[in-house]
């Protein structure tokens, strides 16, 4: 015969037993629901296509992404407002421009562009030229551009700023007009970066960028101070013609490849100290006036100084004076 033992619940020991054991099997549901459904949170959260973002453009909302992949070409001639124009200026070659009018803020932090970002584009067939005008803040820190940046003959009318970007292929700020400080610094560009006749109108700041194509600033426009601090230049840099009305630095850079100088004019200064030119360094026609600081820069490689003047003076002849 069977004894059948019955366990007192009163127990103090007992129901400790049970809550714990309960405690532990909610736990390691809870830590299994998590790990099965995390990673589909994590997809749901890092894709995005492009044209949401501009369908919320078209619709005055902000647009403000933190650590996504955005897919598919970001395309602004699918901006709603927009304005078709016959024109005669001398700087268009088209019978027609389509403005696209971008009125509402952009701000990417950490986003992963898949596609080409597509504020510019020349339609030979149609012979129109397509070119997107932001009028609020454009913010992209932190990025990584897969494809192009096309934004050849954009206008910023707010803070544009451009920090810690990675751009793979190729930057295309031609002819980009700014209206405020402007922040580039701590960029990579593997490809061509093409600012020629490009608008800085406030501080600029390029420091600790690396350049691995060209860097074309040729008839660049820079208004006020502006800095090159610690830069790489892999490629051709062209400084060729450039616009300074200030102060410009660009210590502890290095030039790799021929840097172009020539013509330009530094009305207000210009540092290259422990500046390392390793080929080709061009002055020809250039004009320094002081500040200028040339302490420990080195050149390496073939040097034109041909026609180059300081204060108004033979440029060799001057430092030769003054060393």
């Amino acid at each position: 015969m069977h004894q059948i033992v019955i366990l007192d619940a009163s127990n103090s020991s007992f129901v400790r037993l049970l809550i714990n054991l309960k405690m532990i099997i909610m736990k390691n549901l809870l830590f299994t629901f998590i790990l099965m459904t995390f990673p589909l949170m994590g997809f749901m959260q890092v894709n995005v296509d492009a044209n949401e973002i501009i369908s919320k453009l078209n619709k005055g909302e902000a647009v403000h992404y933190e650590n996504v992949t955005i897919t598919g070409d970001l395309d602004f001639r699918l901006i709603d407002d927009k304005e078709r124009e016959k024109h005669m200026e001398v700087i268009f070659n088209n019978d027609v421009t389509i403005k696209y009018h971008v009125n509402a803020p952009m701000k990417f932090s950490g986003c992963t562009f898949n596609g080409k970002i597509i504020g510019y584009y020349n339609d030979d067939d149609e012979d129109e030229l397509h070119i997107a005008l932001f009028h609020e803040e454009v913010i992209f820190t932190k990025c990584t551009f897969k494809k192009e940046f096309l934004v050849k003959y954009s206008e910023f009318d707010k803070l544009a700023s451009f920090p810690e970007n990675i751009f793979e292929e190729l930057a295309l700020f031609k002819y980009v007009e700014f209206e405020s400080d402007i922040d580039f610094s701590n960029s990579v560009f593997e490809e061509d970066a093409n600012f020629k006749y490009t608008e800085f109108p406030g501080l600029t700041d390029f420091s600790n960028s690396k350049f691995m194509e060209e860097a074309n600033f040729k008839y660049a426009e820079f208004d006020d101070n502006t800095k090159f601090i610690n830069c790489e230049f892999i490629g051709l840099a062209n400084f060729k013609y450039t616009e300074l009305d200030e102060y410009i630095d660009f210590s502890s850079s290095k030039f790799q490849s021929d840097a172009i100088f020539k013509y330009i004019k530094f009305r207000d200064g210009v540092s290259f100290e422990n500046v390392l030119f390793d080929d080709f360094a061009d002055f020809k026609y250039a004009k320094f006036y002081n500040p200028v600081n040339l302490d420990n820069v080195s050149f390496e490689g073939e040097t034109s100084f041909k026609y180059t003047q300081i204060e108004g003076k033979e440029f060799i002849t001057y430092i030769l004076k003054n060393r």
